[in-house]
């Protein structure tokens, strides 16, 4: 679990170090884009997971997804995936536009999605195309 405010470091900078290092590794290949604002990264390495898995925030703060690799996208409405989990009256939230197609609607390559997380409580999210694989996240709001 990761944690705002604890230690030396904020998530953001363990993963722009992460993210350098990787980067550096793979110099020139440019299918590996760098999220240093990025709280989330969703399949990175190929993997049909997020990471991390677990995120606890504050009320009010914006946590943002970042996409080094296409098909995937985030998903907080019941009405779309019965994986999900959302506490009492929180809004339901995803990377695509109400009405849009949950299986097919996807963030392109290099892109971010944000949410500001304006309630407490779990919120369990996931991407809707590879949920049968695992692909699930947790945000918790203190």
């Amino acid at each position: 679990m990761t944690h705002r405010n604890r230690g030396v470091r904020s998530r953001r900078e363990l993963l722009a170090i992460g993210t350098a290092g990787l980067v550096g590794g793979l110099a020139g290949c440019s299918w590996n884009a760098s999220f240093p604002d990025a709280d989330v990264l969703a399949g990175p390495d190929g993997r049909l997971v997020f990471q991390p898995a677990e995120l606890t925030v504050s009320v009010g703060e914006t946590v943002t997804w970042g996409f080094p690799r296409s098909g995937h996208n985030v998903c907080c409405r019941p009405d779309d995936s019965s994986d999900v989990r959302l506490p009492g009256d929180a809004d339901p939230f995803a990377s695509y536009s109400a009405g849009e197609s949950p299986q097919g609607t996807v963030v392109p390559l290099g892109g971010t999605y944000e949410h500001t997380f304006r309630m407490p409580g779990t919120f369990g999210y996931v991407c809707v195309p590879h949920v049968g694989q695992g692909m699930r996240g947790t945000v918790r709001v203190e």
